[in-house]
């Protein structure tokens, strides 16, 4: 009597290859889009923090009643929220980002009202794409100056 062989179990080198390269060529057309979201991610998030900061400095004048400034560096790769000589944050930016430098938005500790000190606008830009500024209010508006930037109007 002879044993019965068994159905052989397994890939073939010719379909692991096949599976292998259709793996890479998906990869490589949807890797580009996965770093544009990423980028898109980043900036967003960015902007978002600025944002939330200047509120912050407004905050933080009113409560304790003693002006306030949010400072970018000359080279725009950070920012500190000072009140007087007290630093009250700092924030540095990740490699490759960078804000407008020399910016000074200083918030009076009467009204919370934003005054600049340098550049117009009370303005930091972001980048090309997005700018975050604030009204003499001290309300925060985030816009895109090229409008091409989805979800931000335009500046």
């Amino acid at each position: 009597m002879s044993t019965p062989t068994l159905p052989r179990r397994g890939f073939t080198l010719t379909e692991m290859l096949v599976t292998v390269l259709v793996t890479v060529v998906l990869l490589g057309v949807a890797a580009p889009s996965f770093l544009s979201a990423i980028a898109r991610l980043r900036l967003e998030g960015m902007v978002n923090e600025l944002s939330v900061d200047l509120q912050y400095a407004r905050s933080a004048a009113i409560r304790r009643q003693a002006g306030v400034t949010l400072a970018t560096s000359e080279d725009g790769g950070f920012y500190t929220i000072n009140s007087g000589d007290l630093v009250l944050k700092v924030v540095i930016l990740p490699l490759g980002t960078a804000l407008t430098g020399g910016v000074n938005v200083a918030f009076d500790p009467l009204r919370g009202t934003a005054g600049v000190a340098r550049w117009d606008a009370s303005s930091v830009l972001i980048s090309p794409r997005l700018r975050a500024s604030t009204n003499a209010m001290g309300r925060v508006q985030v816009c895109s100056p090229s409008g091409d930037f989805a979800g931000y109007g335009r500046c």
